[in-house]
């Protein structure tokens, strides 16, 4: 079982910083995962079910067993990853503000190491995993409706699952897109909430949309994707620490298991409070076909 936290004020200052962290992990509903916080080591190997299409149905013919089989298989995913953040304060910052300022730098901090392991993730998209993108490369000024259209057709053709799909997007594409004449008209009352005053388009054209700020910046020129769960598998674990600190523990999600771990100690010869957040992790390419990518001239 993991380390759990036991002290209030711990127990406040991560529980802040969780809805950060999910709010930035939240483009990772577009894969398959495997999170949990029970304890493993780095280099453990993690199964993810990956589940595609189902078979065809079928005409009775005697038994209900025939052409039972799905396309579900499981990803070996190994947790090769570890990335890490600390934040520290002052005895004399935490006598004063104790709760105030660890919460704001713990948030701060957690927030960071979520949007590294996204960018870390999106590495693994590349044409080399998944082929031709989904529709001609193009500006961010040119990304309207049809496009998404364009990339929903290629889906299809590709045989991806309709259901469960996600596009997730660069920021200037998804602005432009929240510009479209016929995506801002969809924004009527009651429904006009989150696409003009919060900035959301939640759903369209058959994807659930999410706009992010961290797609890698490489010769791969990524500016988005369209995918189904089966495209990526990803497992996230709690990392037992084997030394002794003032406080260690998981911080999960109860509904997605997404977990990072708590550490606070203290440096006596410097008279200093840290806390380190952190996360153990892989990810793997599961379907290749599962995946569309968007890319820019």
């Amino acid at each position: 079982m993991p380390n759990i936290l036991t002290n209030a004020k711990d127990v406040k200052v991560a529980q802040s910083a969780l809805k950060p962290f999910m709010a930035t992990l939240l483009p990772m509903r577009a894969f398959s995962s495997n999170f949990s916080p029970e304890p493993a080591d780095k280099l453990d190997t993690i199964r993810v079910p990956i589940v595609g299409a189902p078979s065809p149905s079928s005409d009775f013919g005697g038994s209900y067993t025939a052409n039972a089989d799905s396309s579900i298989d499981v990803a070996p995913v190994q947790l090769n990853r570890h990335k890490y953040k600390t934040v520290h304060v002052t005895a004399r910052e935490a006598a004063e503000t104790a709760l105030n300022v660890l919460e704001t730098l713990v948030g701060s901090a957690v927030k960071q190491l979520a949007q590294d392991v996204l960018q870390d993730i999106f590495t693994e998209i590349t044409a080399a995993n998944y082929g031709a993108p989904a529709i001609a490369a193009l500006a961010s000024t040119a990304f309207d409706y049809k496009k998404v259209l364009g990339v929903r057709e290629s889906c299809a053709n590709a045989r991806m699952p309709s259901t469960d799909r996600a596009l997730v997007l660069d920021a200037a594409y998804f602005s432009n897109l929240l510009g479209d004449d016929i995506v801002a008209k969809s924004f009527m009352t009651p429904v006009a909430l989150p696409g003009v005053v919060d900035g959301h388009i939640r759903r369209l054209a058959g994807f659930d949309v999410y706009e992010t700020t961290i797609l890698p910046n490489s010769d791969e020129k990524l500016v988005g994707f369209a995918g189904h769960p089966s495209c990526l598998a990803v497992a996230m674990r709690y990392l037992q620490p084997v030394a002794q600190y003032d406080e260690a523990g998981a911080v999960t999600d109860p509904e997605t298991g997404l977990t990072f771990g708590y550490l606070r100690y203290t440096e006596t010869s410097s008279n200093r409070i840290f806390v380190t957040v952190e996360c153990l992790y892989g990810f793997k390419v599961a379907i290749p076909s599962g995946l569309k990518r968007i890319v820019k001239p």
